[in-house]
């Protein structure tokens, strides 16, 4: 977390943000700085473009991906070509750019509203910390941070007596569930700034993401007024009054995640999936219906099925351990993919009746 910490404080003070509109903007090729394109055109400012914001570049501007890739590497001055000519389509349209380092790491719509990963740290880390919560793993990507941790005091036996895990699997001689957090956010658009109550079980150390109870914030608000000779966005007093209040207002849902009841109904529904057994003979087939269902990357079915075969338990709560040990141990998934697998652990869990039949009896 020191680590972490110190980098979103330097992030603090060397991003930049701006809302200008795209008759404003100019991206040319050939810079000789290393990046086939820059952007042009705010207060003066030469920016290269990370990969997440040329993907955004394409998505806004209705490029194809694959023909902006294919320029963005071949044909760089044809790309800066095509995006000028778009961006002249709609000359007063404005967007927000978000930039750090010298790149640009956001482009977006000038009613983005930036709840910036150091305001969240700062918002729900004295309250983690006055919980005694267990930080387990944190994560700043090039797109999203994450925060997970356990609350010891907050704990169940597991209620699946008798069913026993492989070697290498039981690191802890105790089976118990315990509360757990995860707490993530992107604040160049990668998605909704999530706090989500979950599970963690000691004995495989396997995170299980309740995300069905999750709050999720959308980076939606109303546009910001800028001077028309200087785009660069500064944080007002308003605006501060505003954030103050929506921090307030997590802190509050981080609270929220540990309540007791709230813990006691996440038990209640793994008790439940416990006594839903797998049906089918083919589990291969299962993990194939339960990788496609769950949108997962397809390569890691074979590391679910090992998990399942070698887990023993053939319940609709075993499944979703499989699934979570497949977030620990699959070597080649970057974090957030890994993260993508504990909220589809959470996600089979609370999978209705008919959901759950379709998987449980695939042939």
């Amino acid at each position: 977390m020191v680590d972490i910490a110190a980098e979103l404080r330097r992030q603090v003070d060397s991003r930049q943000d701006f809302i200008a509109p795209q008759g404003a903007m100019v991206v040319k090729a050939g810079d000789g700085i290393g990046y086939p394109v820059t952007l042009e055109g705010l207060n003066g400012n030469h920016f290269g473009i990370t990969p997440h914001a040329h993907g955004q570049f394409a998505q806004h501007l209705g490029i194809p991906q694959k023909y902006y890739d294919r320029m963005l590497t071949e044909k760089p001055g044809l790309l800066a070509d095509n995006i000028n000519a778009w961006l002249a389509d709609k000359v007063e349209e404005k967007r927000m750019v978000r930039t750090l380092d010298g790149e640009v790491r956001g482009f977006l719509s000038a009613k983005f509203r930036p709840l910036d990963n150091f305001d969240l740290a700062d918002a729900v880390l004295p309250t983690l910390v006055a919980r005694k919560v267990k930080m387990m793993s944190q994560e700043l990507t090039a797109t999203r941070m994450y925060l997970k941790g356990i609350l010891p005091d907050l704990s169940e036996p597991e209620p699946i007596p008798g069913t026993e895990w492989g070697v290498g699997h039981n690191i802890s001689t105790e089976r118990r569930i315990v509360a757990a957090i995860v707490i993530s956010n992107s604040d160049v658009g990668a998605g909704t700034l999530r706090i989500e109550p979950s599970v963690f079980v000691t004995h495989c150390t396997n995170l299980a993401v309740l995300s069905q109870a999750a709050m999720k914030k959308y980076h939606i608000g109303r546009a910001f007024d800028v001077d028309a000779s200087n785009y660069e966005i500064y944080r007002d007093s308003t605006r501060r009054l505003d954030d103050a209040a929506f921090w307030a207002k997590v802190v509050d849902i981080t609270n929220a995640a540990f309540d007791p009841a709230t813990f006691k109904a996440a038990i209640e529904q793994i008790r439940k999936a416990a006594g839903m057994k797998i049906e089918s003979d083919a589990l291969p087939k299962v993990v194939e219906v339960a990788v496609e269902k769950l949108s997962l990357p397809v390569r890691t079915g074979n590391s679910i099925l090992t998990h399942l075969a070698r887990g023993g338990d053939l319940s609709q709560w075993g499944l979703s351990q499989a699934i979570t040990a497949s977030a620990e141990s699959h070597k080649d998934l970057s974090y957030e993919e890994a993260t993508q697998l504990e909220r589809a652990g959470g996600e089979i869990i609370t999978l209705g009746p008919g959901d759950w039949r379709l998987i449980s009896e695939a042939a």
